[in-house]
């Protein structure tokens, strides 16, 4: 695969950032020392460049007299939860970054601002891709996206080329096949290598539940009922999915543990599937991978090929003393130029490209033009709803962590499939009902 093209897309970019930053910016002396300092707590999501969010958070006080943002940067590990308990204890800061779908107990104790309070337009929110239904509740929007992820396939080109097959497998049955003859053929020759891994069946066990999510969408699948209130994971479509991811280690085509990512790298696994931004960490593989891969949508299962939807928003607490404040910042770092940025690393604009100015649509459509991972990126972005995020938020710390135990355990033999996702349904079941 042929590197991105930086010296076009920064040409770009600097443009863009020229045309809004001489629109907005004032002189120093008009800079006001009464200015409304908003919060702003996140974690390093921009990929392979973390400090680029605080030159981002820079540009933005520099073009303000009114308001000015801290940034605190915190881990993946723990930020999520630090915001989260701080939030809840009256805490927390007035922005911050939440996952796509957001938090149904912020949302249903109104601890967030709905956006057409903190300054949106019925414009502003028109411009968003349809997709951010993800982001509503009750009929209003609480989250701005920033970007969003969906599950694509990640193959090595060399490798599946080597054993004989020229395109990507497109079904369930193709993925199967076309993994099995990769392990077979290439332990034949005395250096075996994985023809497929589902990650989240190695070292980072948190994935198993887009992976999964992708594969159970696929067959048909949902997490809840339509009134979110029973967890429906044990069903037919539940045992066909996971039936289906055990057969690869029954059938000895994927070895437990094997890294999905770390093996790709190194030429151990064939193929593997996860969100579109987990390109940056392939790319930076340098001569073990440049060339010799490439992105296709996911294979189609029984009913459809959907997968997971991920990615990340701003959210802003409810009752903020100046809520138009937080919304200044958070239309600058979620507006239609900034975001064009975060393709960088991969993550899929939030807005209708017809809907934005033309300065910004060149930017995004040099990153269409220049790399060829897009194309394959947006047909599966294409094929993604609402449903399974929007289902996703009831019951989502029990089904987090249920999955995360049966799911890997149905898939790799140690739990019959029936009795693992009867658990998974269980756990969620009591948090749905109250505890």
């Amino acid at each position: 695969m042929a590197p991105l093209p930086h010296r076009l897309i920064a040409t770009a970019l600097a443009a863009a950032s020229a045309l809004t930053a001489g629109a907005c910016a004032p002189e120093p002396a008009a800079r006001s020392a009464q200015r409304t300092t908003i919060t702003f707590w996140t974690m390093p999501f921009w990929i392979g460049r973390p400090d680029n969010l605080k030159h981002l958070v820079e540009d933005f006080n520099a073009s303000q007299n009114k308001v000015e943002v801290r940034l605190t940067v915190l881990d993946w590990q723990t930020g999520r939860e630090t915001i989260k308990k701080a939030v809840q204890n009256g805490r927390g800061p007035d922005v911050w970054l939440a996952n796509n779908g957001l938090e149904l107990d912020l949302l249903t104790s109104a601890r967030l601002a709905p956006l057409d309070t903190l300054g949106y337009t019925a414009e502003d929110l028109g411009r968003f891709r349809p997709l951010v239904k993800v982001n509503e509740y009750r009929g209003r929007l609480y989250g701005a996206p920033l970007y969003f992820d969906v599950n694509v396939l990640l193959y090595r080109k060399d490798i599946l080329q080597k054993y004989g097959f020229d395109q990507p497998p497109r079904t369930w049955e193709e993925l199967k096949s076309t993994a099995a003859a990769v392990t077979t053929r290439s332990a034949a020759t005395g250096k075996k290598v994985s023809g497929w891994q589902f990650k989240g069946m190695d070292d980072h066990l948190n994935a198993i539940n887009p992976t999964w999510e992708s594969f159970l969408c696929q067959a048909g699948g949902s997490l809840t009922s339509p009134d979110f209130k029973t967890s429906t994971q044990n069903t037919e479509a539940g045992r066909t999915a996971m039936t289906y991811m055990k057969s690869f280690y029954t059938d000895r085509i994927s070895p437990a543990g094997t890294s999905a990512l770390g093996g790709f790298i190194e030429g151990d696994v064939a193929m593997f599937s996860f969100y579109q931004s987990v390109i940056s960490d392939i790319a930076a593989g340098n001569e073990k991978t440049n060339g010799k891969w490439a992105v296709a949508p996911m294979p189609v299962g029984p009913r459809s090929g959907c997968s997971a939807v991920g990615g990340h928003s701003l959210v802003a607490r409810a009752g903020l003393p100046d809520p138009g404040a937080a919304g200044a910042f958070m239309r600058w770092l979620s507006s239609p130029a900034t975001s064009s940025q975060f393709m960088e690393f991969h993550g899929i604009f939030p807005y209708d490209t017809a809907k934005v100015p033309r300065e910004t649509r060149v930017v995004v459509e040099s990153f269409y033009n220049t790399d060829p991972s897009w194309a394959a990126i947006m047909t599966q972005f294409d094929r993604s709803t609402a449903d399974l995020l929007l289902q996703d938020r009831y019951g989502f710390a029990s089904r987090w962590e249920a999955q995360k135990a049966d799911v890997v355990a149905g898939v790799d033999g140690r739990t019959p499939v029936d009795q693992a996702l009867r658990s998974i349904d269980d756990k969620v079941g009591r948090e749905l009902n109250g505890g």
